[in-house]
């Protein structure tokens, strides 16, 4: 049998300075400047306070892909609602909590390039996901918390039209349409609509702070790996950033030429690290959930003071549950919305077959091993 560990732990030492770069909490030759910043824009005083004491609820989605025998992927997508009507406090819970649940099932053929392939899945969850919440708000109580997966801004650029092979997929602008409603109810009736992403690859914390503070060369260093290296894995948050049209680019400009876009809430991002040493999260919520009327089309990316979100950070402290559980409703829907490999080949692959009376088979290089 081959032995591959001795000859990986030598490349690794090879390559050691290479491969460690991302890891190095010091500054090398030209990030000593964005090294000062993030420092100071991590405040590391946490909002003081108790349990805020509001009914939550949280959406999450999951995804299952296999390819077909034929060619063709097939995909099957789910989402799960859950929360609770009631107060906060253990005395008032139980006897109002609720779910609701949503699925769906696509077939695309095999022709269809993996780039278009990959954003149509994409589109698919949150598809599912953001029209759950929106069918869903209006039985959430006023005051309320709500709580979505993901990176709420960085997804609204990605809404431009989809068409493959001809035919144009309504997903893009139904998503769309969902969030607004989730907006204009969430803003009338009070509810707190926070989206927290457990990974974030972007730079945009990065960019901006460097742009504001005139640094030159802009450094291409994702917000994620900026955190990690210069925060001394200290808990706390980042300056809150305001944002409309910056992520509106290429072809996502044709959506803020639509009024409803263009009014549409500006949306509040930061990052903040509940417990020391812990992975930071990122945290999207629209601009009026800190009392700001902003729309998109109005700022471009705008620096606030750290206070504006400290209401936001005190209500995530109290859903946090730990190093293990960064939320604990958006980590307790997450194990029970997400759709195992196993699952969708043994289980969900048969009942499709026999629900379309055929014998549905798996790609040779999905049945190996």
């Amino acid at each position: 049998m081959p032995n591959f560990v001795d000859k990986l732990v030598l490349r690794v030492r090879e390559k050691a300075d290479e491969l460690g770069q991302t890891f190095r909490s010091d500054a090398v030759a030209g990030e000593e400047a964005l090294c000062r910043l993030v420092e100071q824009h991590w405040c590391e005083e946490l909002p003081r306070g108790g349990v805020v004491d509001r009914p939550a609820f949280a959406v999450d989605g999951s995804i299952g892909r296999v390819n077909l025998a034929n060619g063709a992927y097939l995909f099957v997508a789910q989402a799960l609602f859950i929360g609770d009507r009631a107060s906060r406090q253990p005395s008032a819970r139980s006897s109002q909590s609720f779910e609701e649940s949503k699925v769906e099932v696509e077939i695309l053929r095999g022709s269809i390039p993996k780039p278009t392939v990959r954003r149509f899945a994409d589109l698919l969850l949150q598809w599912l996901e953001v029209g759950l919440a929106s069918e869903q708000v209006d039985r959430v109580p006023s005051g309320s918390i709500l709580f979505l997966d993901g990176a709420l801004y960085g997804q609204l650029p990605q809404l431009y039209p989809l068409t493959i092979e001809g035919t144009p997929y309504s997903f893009p602008e139904d998503i769309l349409q969902a969030y607004l409603y989730l907006f204009r109810r969430c803003q009338e009736r009070g509810i707190y609509l926070i989206s927290v992403a457990k990974t974030s690859r972007e730079a945009l914390l990065s960019r901006i702070l460097q742009m504001k503070e005139g640094l030159h060369p802009i450094l291409d260093i994702p917000d994620s790996e900026m955190l990690y290296r210069w925060t001394r894995g200290r808990a706390g948050y980042s300056t809150p950033l305001l944002l409309g049209t910056w992520g509106f680019t290429g072809g996502s400009q044709e959506l803020l030429r639509r009024e409803e876009v263009r009014n549409a809430p500006a949306i509040v991002s930061f990052f903040v690290r509940l417990s020391d040493f812990d992975d930071p999260v990122r945290v999207d919520l629209p601009a009026f959930c800190v009392g700001s009327d902003k729309r998109l089309g109005e700022v471009d990316g705008e620096l606030l003071e750290h206070q504006a979100v400290s209401q936001i950070v005190q209500m995530l402290a109290g859903d946090y549950g730990g190093l293990e559980v960064y939320n604990s409703l958006l980590y307790s829907v997450d194990r029970e919305v997400r759709l195992r490999r196993k699952t969708m080949k043994e289980v969900y692959l048969k009942l499709i077959g026999n629900a379309l009376g055929y014998d549905i088979k798996l790609a040779r290089d999905e049945r190996r091993f």
